[in-house]
């Protein structure tokens, strides 16, 4: 199945972050690049200049990339319009939000994709700047879950790329540190409750460990972490230093955006404060095979 990587693109110098980072996932998916740029009305866009970097996206993941300057005064529903046309499985964009995504973000280009987009979100925020114009390799890279069945739609979509032989999953779940309670689920019972998902060390642990098996049998190497911890957002920005991973992945809801993510407030403070991108799977994406995968929570 062919994989295709929109790169949507607006001119400014985080462009140049985006563009690295769709490299490295062209490099994961073995796909081809779209790189777009919407020009509003009365808006004067160089086509040159989008030529340009998609020359340079595909000279560094020396893959097919074609180019388009679309029109249109809703930039957002643009590149929405495209990506149901060319049947996009991921989208690259670098967010401009400096140092508060979760608040400058709402009603943003970048919300408004997360939020409607039917294909998983690349976002490389402002943080991240440094990649600009580096090659890089996307290898290793943090999940963070909480109990939830929706949350391992994330670990479904890595597990889907055609070079997920390549990577090294850390799947990490923060406990409360009071928290005792917590038992493995029988069959049939809703995992999603939120009995379910504030659990103990002892029975996060064992969930993931049926998580690295699944990934295991898909040929796909993995870590586990439990941390206790009173503040999840601030252990998983510790953990993307102390485990050097290249980005995270996990799960939203998709209805509003960056504030409905299945980790809630975690996930938020996770994206406004991450220094590496950050790859968001919707309840509505359709990438590849990536259905819930139900069987993993025992």
């Amino acid at each position: 199945m062919s994989v295709n990587v929109l790169v949507p693109l607006d001119g400014s110098d985080k462009d140049e972050r985006a563009l690295s980072v769709a490299a490295a996932l062209l490099e994961l998916t073995e796909g081809r690049a779209r790189v777009v740029r919407v020009q509003r009305p009365g808006e004067a866009t160089s086509v040159t200049t989008v030529q340009e970097a998609a020359a340079r996206l595909q000279g560094e993941a020396r893959r097919e990339t074609t180019v388009e300057v679309l029109s249109g005064s809703d930039v957002p529903q643009a590149l929405l319009n495209d990506i149901e046309t060319h049947r996009a499985n991921f989208v690259v964009m670098a967010t401009r939000a400096p140092g508060a995504i979760g608040r400058a973000m709402k009603g943003s280009v970048a919300d408004r994709l997360v939020r409607e987009s039917t294909c998983p979100v690349v976002l490389v925020p402002p943080h991240a700047r440094h990649l600009g114009g580096k090659h890089l390799h996307l290898r290793r890279v943090l999940v963070p879950l909480d109990g939830s069945l929706s949350a391992l739609s994330a670990v479904s979509c890595l597990s889907s790329l055609p070079r997920a032989d390549m990577l090294e999953v850390v799947l990490l779940q923060a406990v409360h540190p009071e928290r005792t309670g917590g038992h493995i689920l029988p069959p049939g019972v809703d995992a999603s409750a939120d009995d379910q998902i504030h659990v103990s060390a002892d029975v996060a642990r064992e969930r993931l460990n049926s998580v690295a098996e699944h990934l295991s049998a898909k040929g796909v190497t993995s870590e586990v972490r439990v941390i206790e911890s009173r503040d999840p957002g601030s252990t998983l920005i510790d953990a993307i230093r102390s485990d050097l991973v290249d980005f995270i992945a996990m799960t939203t809801r998709g209805a509003g955006g960056l504030q409905r993510l299945v980790l809630g407030s975690v996930a938020e403070y996770v994206a406004r404060h991450s220094e590496i991108p950050v790859l968001l799977v919707t309840a509505r994406s359709s990438v590849m095979a990536a259905k819930s995968p139900i069987g993993l929570w025992r």
